[in-house]
């Protein structure tokens, strides 16, 4: 690939993380009525952990997040510009450390935009655009495929291109022994060969704009033909079934549930199919009509489908027979992207760039919590003096106040989107994980005289700290940990025992 330009300059790439918007997010549904209506849900704990600034390129233009694809513990992310210039980017991002991410390495790719891509194999399957003039190969038909070889995970400027005859390569896909391409306006599915790189087939079907892999079939996603879904090994066409038509090259995807396929249709919302019949199983429309209140993209993990739905924003659905929404996620800008993989999900926002947030689940099981219930005791949790309580699960509330001689035991993943607050002689016993306020926002997790926290597993404070005269901090076995963000204020005789990492130094 000639003059990309990689950089793995740490104190460059460290400077386009930013945590402003860091810390617990809520989701909120605000269909919850009735009299104690309560619209916080309590199930389903999410910290922003960090946004990610879009790369500006050698003329100084902003990109803009356009495709997540993920193996392990590496994302990567791929860019396009708005507009007539062609000009892309692909980011590789390390969370290895789960409050940490990494920009490990950026790759700038003049003169073309990368509108998709995905893991294969150690390899990088690139969907892309390229500008013309720059490239006789090309015949007036910017539609590429890159097939780029990783080292270790990281990006390489070595790359087998294959010319596709369209404008634009929409979406890419692979398996073992293939990787596919689709291709909008009068657009074509492509199949080509991992070992030789040569195109081994080819369909045409216009406007194409996703595709999806099954064990044994290839479903692609047009804008105006539908769904169709062909056999893997001879692209012979198996089912067609049709779904709204779209506005004229907008970004889509589908992703596959069991037996459902889930289609992103824009301002028609999210259509959920039956993969073998074709039958509409359920539609989830756009519930306020605006011209950037559309479906855009949906991921399933784990039992969640995540649609990004414009400026709605980010909303999550349990799966189920029927999809139902468990809310909406308190993330600023809109959400052009989704793909949620492990515990992470992945929010593109045009040029606002890309949000990671964490879905923070229980990984350690306590055989001595077994028989303690799931919160349900409202968003704000208090404990009234000497009250005991104990819990189990993930958990996420808006604040917390153990009162005089009360005891809240919490063994899993809990999260406190605002203050929690230890009185007089309360304690907090935390085993698991426990994420706490926002990133430097004036949010406090304050200790008071003869209260104790006591942790074991690992406290991440995206505020203040604030131990009064008397708190006392107990940490429970060897691997024990807390991280920071904010100050932290001690009083007289404040008692800190037991073997902990201090991972930000800031309990001296």
């Amino acid at each position: 690939m000639n003059n990309i330009t990689i950089t793995s300059d740490q104190n460059a790439l460290s400077q386009r993380l930013d945590y402003t918007n860091s810390g617990v997010i809520s989701i909120e549904n605000g269909s919850l009525t009735g009299k104690s209506a309560d619209n916080t849900i309590t199930t389903f704990p999410l910290v922003q952990i960090a946004e990610v600034k879009p790369p500006v390129d050698a003329n100084g233009k902003t990109l803009q997040a356009s495709h997540v694809t993920v193996n392990g513990n590496y994302a990567y992310v791929s860019y396009i510009t708005r507009g007539d210039v062609y000009s892309g980017a692909i980011d590789v991002i390390d969370v290895s450390d789960p409050y940490k991410p990494k920009l490990v390495t950026s790759a700038l790719i003049p003169n073309t935009d990368i509108t998709s891509l995905t893991y294969s194999n150690g390899n990088l399957i690139i969907g892309a655009a390229k500008d013309v003039d720059k490239d006789p190969l090309l015949a007036n038909n910017p539609a590429i495929v890159f097939n780029m070889p990783l080292s270790s995970g990281l990006l390489t400027d070595k790359v087998t291109t294959n010319y596709l005859e369209s404008r634009v390569t929409t979406d890419v896909a692979a398996n073992s022994s293939n990787y596919f391409a689709v291709t909008g306006d009068n657009g074509s599915l492509f199949k080509m060969s991992t070992s030789t790189k040569a195109i081994t087939g080819k369909t045409a079907m216009s406007d194409l704009r996703s595709i999806a892999l099954s064990s044994d079939k290839v479903v692609t996603l047009s804008g105006n033909k539908g769904v169709n879904i062909y056999n893997q090994s001879t692209l012979a066409l198996q089912k067609s079934f049709t779904t709204s038509t779209d506005i004229s090259g907008a970004k889509r995807t589908m992703d596959i549930d069991g037996t459902k396929l889930l289609v992103s249709e824009g301002p028609n919302g999210l259509g959920v199919y039956d993969i073998n019949s074709g039958s509409k199983l359920q539609t989830i429309g756009i519930t306020t009509a605006g011209e950037d209140n559309v479906t855009n993209a949906v991921s399933v993990n784990d039992g969640y489908a995540f649609l990004a739905n414009g400026a709605l924003g980010l909303n999550v659905y349990q799966s189920g027979t029927q999809l139902s929404l468990l809310g909406s996620v308190g993330i600023a800008g809109s959400s052009n992207y989704v793909k949620s993989s492990g515990n992470y999900i992945y929010v593109a926002s045009g040029t606002g760039g890309l949000k990671i947030i964490k879905m923070e689940k229980p990984n350690t099981t306590f055989a001595s919590c077994s028989s303690y219930g799931i919160y349900n005791q409202g968003r704000d949790l208090i404990l009234n003096s000497n009250e005991i309580k104990s819990y189990q699960g993930a958990t996420a509330i808006n604040s917390a106040i153990v009162n005089s001689g009360a005891v809240l035991t919490h063994c899993g993943a809990i999260t406190v989107l605002s203050n929690l607050t230890l009185n007089t002689n309360g304690t907090f016993n935390m085993r698991g994980s426990l994420s706490q306020g926002k990133y430097l926002q004036s949010t406090e997790l304050i200790i008071n005289n003869n209260a104790v926290l006591q942790i074991e597993g690992s406290v991440v404070i995206w505020g203040d700290l604030r131990l009064n005269s008397g708190a006392k901090i107990n940490f429970i076995g060897n691997d024990s940990s807390i991280t920071i963000y904010g100050k932290v204020t001690k009083g007289s005789n404040v008692t800190i025992t037991g073997t902990y990492k201090d991972t930000e130094n800031k309990l001296k």
